[in-house]
Formats: C-alpha cells, sequence, structure tokens
C-alpha cells in the first residue's frame, strides 16, 4: 500500500521521503548512486531511482531484486537496469546497436521490449552505462539539466 500511495503521489509532484535533486547528467548519475549506495547497501534496502528530462522518467535504475530477470539468489545490493522501448522501435533500435546491449537480458513485458541487466555494486560502470544510454540512445548532452530522484522501496 506504502507503494502504491508513494507512486500517486509522485504523479502529483509530491516527493514524500524522496531524495530529489537537479544536476547535469554528467555529475548528477554518479552523485545519485553514491547517494543511494550509503543510504540503502548496509541495510539492502530496494530503492528506485527515477532520472527525469523534462517531467518525463527517462531511465530508471533500481535495486535488481525487484527485476525477476537479473535477481541473484542471495538478492545482495546492486544497481540494476530496466530499459524498457514501449512504441519506441527507433530508439530500440539504437540501444540494440551499442555494444554494451549484448550484456543486457531480454524479454517482453506484455508485449513490450525490455532489456534488463544487473551491474553489482559497480558505481562508475552503472554511471557509464547510464550516460551511454542517455546521450547514444536518447540524444541528451552530459551538460543538459536532469532530475534525480531516490525512492527507499522497503528491506529486502
Amino acid at each position: 500500500m506504502k507503494k502504491i500511495l508513494v507512486s500517486i503521489l509522485a504523479v502529483f509532484g509530491i516527493t514524500v521521503g524522496v531524495k530529489a535533486q537537479t544536476e547535469e547528467l554528467q555529475t548528477g548519475v554518479l552523485n545519485t548512486l553514491t547517494t543511494t549506495a550509503n543510504r540503502f547497501e548496509k541495510s539492502n534496502n530496494a530503492f528506485l531511482i527515477n532520472i527525469i528530462k523534462d517531467n518525463t522518467v527517462v531511465l530508471q535504475i533500481v535495486h535488481g531484486g525487484l527485476i525477476e530477470q537479473v535477481r541473484t539468489e542471495e538478492n545482495a545490493f546492486n544497481f540494476s537496469f530496466n530499459v524498457t522501448f514501449d512504441n519506441q522501435k527507433d530508439n530500440q533500435n539504437k540501444f540494440t546497436a551499442l555494444e554494451i546491449s549484448k550484456n543486457f537480458k531480454y524479454y517482453e513485458w506484455d508485449g513490450i521490449p525490455c532489456y534488463a541487466l544487473n551491474v553489482g555494486n559497480d558505481k562508475k560502470k552503472t554511471e557509464a552505462i547510464a550516460i551511454t544510454i542517455l546521450t547514444e540512445v536518447y540524444g541528451f548532452d552530459p551538460k543538459d539539466m536532469f532530475e534525480f530522484e531516490i525512492y527507499d522501496q522497503g528491506r529486502m
């Protein structure tokens, strides 16, 4: 119920219990990953990071325990991607043309093409993948301003 309430509040721009900041893409990703690790790694809390441009969530980074396709047996703290392309064939083609896409696990959810990857707790690798996707697939500049939100999803 709490997760549903947080999602509903987020739709209206209310961020209860959410850490959010606005930064350039090139610095914001690593700063957000560092904050997330400092806040949740020791307790192994699940989390959700929204990377937002113009009020639209462009990319999410989550605890891998939240993604069945990349969940590990021990469910240890990690950074994972779940990249979806709902009616975005051009962006999907750009993504699959990237060398990094070969490491992602493809699956479909309700007919939507999805790609998942568990990066472990490697912040630098996670940052590089996120920036590559945002610049090469979606065409953003590393100096563009983004909003970064971190949601606590509770203990794993």
